[in-house]
């Protein structure tokens, strides 16, 4: 069987993003046009990664600012739970930084998994967690700024279904249906979580990691 090379830009070459850099994200080249992107045999071989399949179906968000609790609606339903589209306990359509999900999450899902927001500090640490993605004591939500990996857009959270580690990819369960489950390097998904989200403590985005 053929296998797919996967170009050399799309495996890396972004540093980390600083504040003056973060200010020039919007004219980011937009991971759209990476062949990776949404490549048909890839997005089938993502979707049958042992925790990747435990998401379908995927709920998508209803409102523009629901993202987090979808996100965790959607992992809730792969560990087993039913939940609907906002399982925390807070109103739904809001804004959420990393450690506001991270902190509802643990307040309801079930014994033993617990939370962490966690923010890898190189895209080699994103990668171990990563590789952790396809355990199935493990899940992850991503928060990550939009503008950072299409040129456009705000923060945003979703599922982290799995990683191709053969080709350096992670899979995003994007729960914006617009957008729709995607494929990114680690380095570029790294530039993406690496923003300030918080400028008055200076915390960047990052992972919520659930495990038991």
């Amino acid at each position: 069987m053929h296998q797919l090379e996967v170009p050399a830009d799309v495996r890396g070459g972004w540093p980390p993003v600083s504040p003056s850099a973060l200010l020039r994200s919007s004219v980011a080249t937009s991971i759209r046009s990476h062949p990776t992107f949404q490549h048909s045999n890839l997005l089938k071989k993502a979707w049958v990664l042992p925790v990747a399949k435990l998401y379908s179906p995927l709920l998508s968000q209803g409102f523009t600012s629901i993202c987090g609790p979808t996100s965790v609606a959607n992992v809730l339903r792969s560990m087993g739970v039913r939940a609907g589209k906002n399982p925390l306990k807070g109103f739904g359509v809001r804004a959420m930084s990393l450690d506001q999900l991270a902190a509802e999450s643990s307040e309801i899902v079930p014994a033993p998994w617990r939370v962490t927001a966690v923010r890898p500090d190189s895209a080699e640490a994103l990668r171990s967690e990563l590789r952790a993605s396809n355990d199935g004591s493990r899940r992850f939500v991503t928060n990550f700024a939009r503008s950072s990996l299409f040129g456009g857009g705000s923060g945003h959270h979703s599922p982290i279904g799995g990683y191709l580690e053969e080709e350096d990819l992670a899979f995003v369960l994007d729960v914006n249906a617009g957008y729709g489950p995607w494929l990114v390097s680690t380095e570029r998904l790294f530039d993406a979580m690496n923003t300030v989200a918080d400028w008055a403590t200076g915390r960047t985005r990052g992972l919520a990691r659930f495990e038991r």
